[in-house]
């Protein structure tokens, strides 16, 4: 009987510890929440969108701009999931010597806002369209890296005439090519994944420490909400300069996908490296003469 009880008195002991530590590292993460933005970004406000739609509230958006006063064509680089623009920190001093270069922190990761209602690749192509519209730009050159190409598809798609030419960098496109394959299995474990993250970050007393962790919550709504399947006719009925680079020993996307993404855009150059998905922070300098020599060229016919 004092056995039982001694058991039954361990696990109410073991349990209040465990709420008490939970409560305590809630209020921890809240009082400890990430805030600033910093040095050399700038905020925009912009309107919340869910579902292709303004939803209420804003967001904010944080991002480097390298020229705010030039009145050139930028070049927009666009980063992938986990991530932020700090991905292209090699690439983004070397690219402003010659173009001003916008790098926003989409929403969801870095300086941005990150709780949204949607956090799909076309969300985040809507709102870069609107940042374009507050900083008054009609046209970019668009840069996307892996899930980024996601976003820079989406907005070719939905306002074609402010895209003045695309580099696919390690991206996504077609579903077939993008983990299983079929967009309902993937769907499937990316809610799975999703759920699990969720359950570790809110259910384990951790104090933060996995609020920074790139792989949370934010990466894995960033592929549930996404959706491959259209891109392919996207690419299909895109008509613009495009400039493929893709690493041979890329192990996420493999570079059969941007063999495909070659075939469905026939006036489009591919550039095979000899490398990985990573790239553009491993070995930005093989990707840097093809890519400057590439947007150059577009910005030279654009001020012809």
């Amino acid at each position: 009987m004092r056995t039982e009880q001694f058991r039954k008195r361990r696990r109410r002991v073991l349990v209040g510890a465990y709420v008490v530590l939970l409560l305590v590292s809630t209020i921890f993460r809240h009082l400890h929440s990430r805030s600033g933005v910093p040095e050399g970004m700038r905020v925009a406000s912009l309107r919340t969108i869910d579902q292709g739609r303004a939803a209420p509230g804003q967001i904010k958006l944080a991002f480097i701009d390298t020229s705010p006063d030039a009145r050139s064509m930028p070049a927009v680089l666009v980063h992938g999931s986990p991530g932020t623009s700090r991905v292209f920190g090699s690439v983004t001093p070397a690219l402003a010597a010659g173009f001003r270069v916008i790098v926003p922190d989409l929403p969801g990761f870095g300086a941005s806002t990150h709780e949204l209602p949607d956090y799909s690749f076309r969300a985040h192509a809507q709102y870069i369209l609107e940042l374009l519209d507050e900083l008054r730009i009609r046209k970019a050159q668009l840069v996307g890296f892996s899930m980024g190409g996601g976003v820079v598809l989406s907005m070719a798609d939905i306002a074609p005439e402010r895209v003045a030419s695309i580099v696919l960098l390690s991206a996504i496109g077609v579903q077939e090519q993008e983990l299983l394959g079929s967009y309902w299995v993937n769907h499937v474990l990316h809610g799975a994944q999703l759920g699990a993250l969720w359950l570790l970050r809110e259910g384990a007393p951790h104090f933060g420490v996995l609020d920074q962790f790139p792989l949370d919550t934010k990466y894995a709504r960033n592929f549930y909400d996404s959706d491959q399947r259209p891109l392919r006719s996207i690419l299909q009925r895109y008509k613009g300069p495009m400039l493929i680079l893709h690493g041979n020993g890329d192990p996420l996307v493999p570079v059969s996908a941007a063999l495909e993404h070659h075939h469905l855009v026939p006036q489009s150059q591919l550039k095979v490296i000899d490398g990985d998905h990573f790239m553009v922070f491993q070995r930005p300098r093989v990707i840097l003469e093809p890519m400057e020599d590439f947007l150059r060229l577009i910005a030279q016919a654009a001020q012809s």
